[in-house]
């Protein structure tokens, strides 16, 4: 029998080895973030290894989900103990609660992201802030940008009209290739309409002119267009030619992408400013908030999987590792085309690191403290779900398509993920038991 002090002693020691533990698997992913910040002045990683790493990563989270945190709501007793009886009721009740919750959470806060980019993109001489969105979101505010002036509304309008009377035009042309039936005809005037379409949005959305840096990438894919435009000359096999077409028209759609004013994407780090270029030296805080708010949700699912078992939380941790380390790079990366200021740019960077960790603290104790109510705790499981399959779906695989297209090689890359995230499972439940 042990003495109340000897069992004091023994619970301070338990607390103190898993806290210790909790904070080797938060710093994991924190350190991958910032060596992916300062890797930004040296490196910029092909897209195909992007999109390997992307595929892998969502392997291993969907072999998490599937072998840690899903039984945990098909068998709830064993996420609160055998001697806890969770009513059935108040596990669907909390399961369905989990889900809509997050489903609301990760979605609306990707609304919410975009709206304020947008908004920050259309009026650069005020900057907004994304709890001011968040405000406006809940007061009913519409988040549009502000109307013209009737007189620029006026000129607007009348080269919308202008720009209807094509799209007319191009839908009568398209109507008449459909009665021939000519395929080539049909595909030529469908992407010519598409551009009258492009064009169309960009006459209303009146955009701003392309910046440096946006210019400098499109003339350096344009580059890599001029390649593998050479290239189709040289195949010799009708696989080949597929092959090179297929590469080619991935390049052009890139360069179109550009065209667009695309938007901060983790996996897609902004081009090196040029010493010449001159930056605005304004911090985008909209996005900053982004990151911030991207990360601590990262942090806290990492705390809670850890409450769940310590094999879930390392698996978490080893997957939001490589996915932290390309966010560190494409934050740090338009961070670098805000400012030249060394000790803004290092100030911003290492904010979201520090972030992640104490959120995965706050989210373990958290996760401990909602044990006591089984409801609770099965609800953050379900919730947790659910920002994981997001991340699987809406971002990781989303964006290795985008890169990499149908790529076998980079497909199979999901199937090593979720091979290496089960073999690892059962690796760390022997170790830890």
């Amino acid at each position: 029998k042990f003495s109340p002090e000897c069992d004091t002693e023994r619970k301070i020691v338990v607390l103190q080895t898993t806290m210790l533990t909790l904070l080797l698997f938060a710093l994991a992913p924190a350190l991958a973030m910032l060596l992916g910040s300062v890797a930004v002045f040296w490196v910029r990683v092909p897209g195909k290894l992007q999109a390997a790493t992307q595929t892998f990563s969502a392997g291993i989270l969907i072999s998490a989900i599937a072998g840690e945190l899903y039984p945990l709501l098909s068998f709830p007793q064993n996420s609160v103990g055998a001697a806890e009886v969770v009513p059935e009721c108040q596990v669907y009740v909390a399961i369905s609660a989990g889900f809509t919750v997050s489903l609301v959470l990760m979605f609306g806060l990707e609304h919410l992201a975009g709206s304020a980019e947008e908004e920050e993109a259309e009026s650069k001489a005020v900057v907004r802030s994304l709890s001011k969105a968040v405000a406006r979101s809940f007061t009913g505010e519409s988040l549009e940008a502000p109307p013209l002036p009737d007189a620029e509304a006026g000129k607007v309008l009348e080269a919308f009209r202008e720009e209807v009377a094509e799209l007319q035009h191009g839908v009568g042309r398209l109507q008449a290739s459909l009665l021939a039936g000519s395929c080539e005809d049909i595909d030529k005037i469908v992407h010519e309409v598409s551009y009258d379409v492009d064009r169309t949005k960009r006459r209303l959305a009146q955009p701003e002119p392309l910046d440096e840096a946006n210019l400098a990438r499109m003339q350096f894919h344009g580059e890599e267009l001029r390649d593998s435009a050479d290239n189709l000359g040289l195949q010799t096999s009708v696989a080949g030619a597929r092959r090179a077409v297929r590469a080619f028209e991935l390049t052009l759609q890139h360069i179109h992408g550009h065209t667009e004013h695309p938007k901060f994407r983790r996996w897609a780090p902004s081009p090196m400013p040029s010493r010449q270029a001159s930056l605005s030296e304004k911090i985008s805080w909209p996005l900053v908030c982004a990151v911030c708010t991207d990360v601590a949700l990262d942090g806290f699912l990492i705390g809670l999987a850890f409450t769940a078992s310590r094999s879930s939380g390392l698996c978490m941790s080893i997957a939001t590792s490589l996915e932290m380390g390309f966010l560190g790079l494409s934050f740090s990366a338009s961070v670098q085309n805000m400012t030249r200021s060394v000790p803004k740019h290092v100030s911003l960077v290492v904010m979201p690191p520090v972030l992640l960790t104490l959120v995965g603290v706050c989210g373990h104790a958290i996760g401990k403290l909602l044990k006591a109510n089984p409801a609770l705790f099965i609800g953050c499981i379900s919730f947790a779900i659910v920002a994981l399959l997001f991340l699987v779906t809406q971002e990781l695989l989303a964006e290795a398509r985008k890169l990499a297209g149908e790529s076998k090689r980079v497909n199979v890359m999901f199937f090593v993920g979720l091979l290496v995230g089960i073999f690892l499972e059962k690796f760390l439940k022997t170790l830890l038991g």
